[in-house]
């Protein structure tokens, strides 16, 4: 199901430097002036999703230059040569949160990967790009399963694993990295798609035979969500008050983190310097189809995931890019298993599971 794999990994001494915060939890403007201030970071090579609504001339432009970033990473010895074949062990820290995965190779020819989220054409092309360009994965998918029975923890300080990094990232992130021998044959299928649904879609246009893939037990599993910023707003913030009372009881509060619901069915709303919470009165459907199939059509005139007025942050991270706010509550991890077993697919951005696995940890020929 999960096999080992040849990886380069980062050198110690280089991975404070190279390994960067998760591409999501930045705004573009942000992205912009990380990498201007981490000339070694690893989004040097893959920023290619920045040309997710661009010109195929400008994926390819982004994919060249993230092949050249990955070169001189290599040559100025950021990385060692491939190991033997092996599992990894990764444990992430950040923010209180612990969380541990296997990491291997899945064959898309013989492994069904369970989706539960759509996917941005643009991104999946510009991707696909950077693959052909650089022949290699270095952000893994994230993937579950409903198997609630192996326990990583146990692995860590057994005769099983041997450790061979152990670093903070340049966000302040710890990671420890071990080869192991962890017998994965007893996991049931499915595997579910957790985070990386545009890496494998792009992996599948690119013809690659194989994914980087992260198994994460459901227990590791940490669940937050995405906050949606709307650029402009074109009619007065009292009538998008009245005309969501059409749908949800709306009350102002008097800041966002009273906004900022963790129970189904309550989502917040920033308009301009005020913020409110909106109690949905029909609370059956997912709070992310009902907000894209509903909300935004209805009053922004907002009709595609995709469009550029629309944009995405985890929430409460960054700065609001614009006069419009919507933050959800996180999804939950029944949610994903019944969407996917079902062939459904949620609104993009529907979920956020933390920790991200990190790019730049380990680099693997597809």
């Amino acid at each position: 199901m999960i096999h080992s794999i040849n990886a380069s990994i980062i050198d110690a001494n280089w991975a404070p430097l190279v390994v960067p915060p998760p591409y999501d939890s930045m705004s573009v403007e942000e992205r912009q002036e990380h990498l201007s201030e981490n000339p070694h970071s690893f989004l040097h090579v893959t920023r290619s999703a920045d040309a997710s609504h661009g010109h195929p001339t400008e994926h390819q432009r982004l994919a060249n230059e993230g092949a050249a970033a990955l070169t001189q990473l290599i040559s100025e010895g950021a990385y060692s040569d491939p190991t033997e074949p092996h599992l990894f062990l990764q444990k992430i820290e950040t923010d209180g949160i612990i969380q541990r995965s296997v990491i291997g190779a899945i064959n898309l020819g013989e492994e069904m990967l369970h989706a539960h989220e759509d996917v941005h054409p643009g991104r999946v092309r510009a991707l696909a790009a950077h693959f052909r360009q650089v022949q290699s994965m270095s952000s893994p998918v994230v993937v579950t399963s409903r198997d609630e029975n192996l326990d990583l923890r146990p692995f860590e300080e057994s005769g099983h694993t041997t450790p061979i990094r152990d670093f903070t990232a340049i966000d302040g992130t710890r990671i420890t990295l071990w080869k192991t021998d962890i017998d994965l044959g007893a996991l049931t299928s499915p595997l579910y798609i957790i985070d990386g649904h545009h890496r494998v879609a792009a992996a599948n246009e690119a013809r690659f035979e194989r994914v980087l893939v992260a198994y994460v037990p459901p227990s590791e599993l940490h669940l937050g969500s995405f906050d949606r910023d709307v650029d402009e707003l074109v009619i007065l913030p009292r009538r998008v008050v009245s005309r969501l009372s059409q749908w949800c009881d709306v009350h102002e509060v008097a800041s966002r983190e009273l906004a900022e619901s963790t129970e189904r069915g309550v989502l917040g709303l920033g308009l301009g310097d005020k913020w409110f919470t909106a109690r949905r009165k029909d609370n059956s459907g997912l709070d992310a189809e009902f907000l894209h199939t509903t909300l935004l059509p209805e009053l922004f005139d907002i009709h595609s995931a995709d469009d550029q007025r629309l944009s995405y942050r985890p929430a409460g991270m960054g700065q609001r890019t614009g006069p419009v706010t919507v933050c959800l509550p996180p999804a939950e991890l029944e949610d994903v298993f019944r969407s996917a077993d079902l062939g459904q697919v949620m609104p993009p951005k529907s979920t956020y599971f933390l920790p991200k696995a990190r790019s730049g940890v380990l680099v693997v020929s597809c």
